[in-house]
């Protein structure tokens, strides 16, 4: 079986459009027709019923079927693809979020030039959901992860190496900047500056919100902390953060929460189940426990 069939008839199903999948690949539209009788011949069954007065095309109960299946080998093939890439290029692709990055990687960096094995690391940054698809993908091989509920995926290994709770921070010239701690519901009228919503912090900020029934109001975005950072200095708007997060700025203040059931800042070693780990890869994944810990 040619697995190009099983693209074009994916995108068909996708598309319902002979035109628009042949426009999708660049080729003309018999090669779409003759792909698809193709896959016909082959599981000998009508996998496309086409209604060429009303112009519309619907899949059969067995068209249905394939393409459940066609999604899943797609999708193999694209990590396998990429996996074997990563290989032949002799480097190891490693996702960490920015506050992953910053608080942990430079003991993993340490460890890793001892072994001679951080020259192969080739880092792609990004939140943490971001980065979760990136791994269920094949772009990254293994990642450091942040979560507020333990990782549980039929496609990931997740190893949970540390938990840390979220506290708010603010200017040392805001009113709060006196106490030590404080409930979430004193911030109902306050203004925030916060992660775009690829980080979980957002699940974590988003519970709060809801148990404590109000809307934030969020003045500014950004994916980069040290921006966030200068914006609580200079009382733009109150942060919520990880305590994972070193943001060593003086006139910055952290508060800790004191609101029963916290969400907690979970981080993890994060790769896929199908995946079989190379040499280099299981030395990785050997250092990433020793550095971090982990049982």
């Amino acid at each position: 079986m040619n697995t190009k069939d099983l693209d074009y008839f994916h995108q068909l199903i996708l598309q319902k459009n002979f035109s628009k999948v042949a426009t999708f690949f660049n080729v003309s539209q018999p090669t779409i027709t003759t792909a698809i009788k193709r896959l016909e011949t082959e599981f000998n069954t009508k996998l496309i019923i086409r209604d060429r007065v009303h112009n519309e095309l619907s899949p059969t109960a067995s068209g249905e079927q394939l393409a459940e299946h066609a999604a899943i080998i797609l999708r193999q093939l694209t990590i396998a693809k990429q996996e074997i890439h990563n290989l032949t290029q002799q480097q190891i692709v490693l996702g960490l979020p920015p506050i992953i990055e910053n608080h942990y990687f430079p003991q993993i960096a340490a460890k890793l030039a001892a072994a001679e094995l951080l020259a192969t690391i080739q880092t792609v940054e990004g939140g943490s959901i971001a980065l979760r698809e990136a791994v269920r993908n094949g772009r990254v091989d293994m990642a450091l992860l942040g979560s507020v509920e333990p990782l549980s995926y039929q496609t990931l290994l997740a190893e949970e190496f540390d938990r840390q709770p979220f506290s708010i921070f603010v200017s040392r010239e805001h009113p709060l900047a006196g106490r030590k701690r404080l409930y979430f519901s004193e911030l109902r009228h306050e203004n925030f500056v916060f992660f775009n919503s690829n980080f979980v912090h957002n699940n974590a900020f988003n519970k709060l919100t809801r148990r404590n029934h109000f809307r934030p109001n969020i003045v500014f975005r950004s994916n980069d902390t040290h921006v966030l950072m200068k914006l609580i200095a200079e009382n733009v708007g109150v942060g919520f953060l990880t305590n994972v997060v070193d943001h060593y700025n003086d006139n910055v203040v952290r508060l800790e929460l004191l609101d029963d059931e916290q969400p907690e800042f979970i981080t993890s070693i994060v790769y896929r189940t199908s995946h079989i780990l190379t040499p280099p890869q299981l030395k990785l994944l050997e250092i990433l426990h020793s550095a971090l810990e982990t049982e």
